[in-house]
């Protein structure tokens, strides 16, 4: 990635245990800021958050995800990972009622923790793609 090269010099200067460390470090902290980002849906503003969210998946209005519409929403996060079998998997997981689509209350209790779990590989994904993690 482009920053290969400074992540080379880094551990030539300060060494490749502290250059570890400092790393580590940094991905607490950045798992840290995710997690109280996440931890707002509960808020008021998270509720509108969550609710934009939802409309935005919601491609055809009908009031409800299906899991076509998840994998959609998801690719557009940048969790390029959620294949048709896990998006599936997330609705099941997430319909309480048991009618194969989420609605907005299953998807305001499911979301916070597929949010927290997606936004920390993606970042780890970002991490290693723009070479920080050489």
């Amino acid at each position: 990635g482009i920053f290969s090269p400074l992540v080379e010099a880094a551990k030539i200067t300060i060494g490749d245990d502290d250059l570890k460390q400092l790393r580590a470090d940094v991905i607490v902290k950045h798992s840290k800021v995710i997690g109280a980002f996440v931890d707002t849906s509960t808020s008021p503003f998270g509720r509108i958050a969550l609710k934009k969210l939802f409309e935005a998946a919601d491609k055809n209005g009908d009031g409800v995800l299906t899991p076509s519409e998840i994998k959609e929403a998801c690719s557009a996060l940048g969790f390029t990972w959620i294949d048709d079998d896990k998006s599936k998997s997330l609705v099941e997981r997430a319909d309480v009622d048991e009618n194969d689509v989420i609605d907005f209350e299953e998807f305001v209790k499911s979301t916070p923790k597929v949010l927290r779990t997606n936004l920390i590989r993606l970042a780890k994904k970002n991490g290693n793609d723009l070479g920080f993690l050489v």
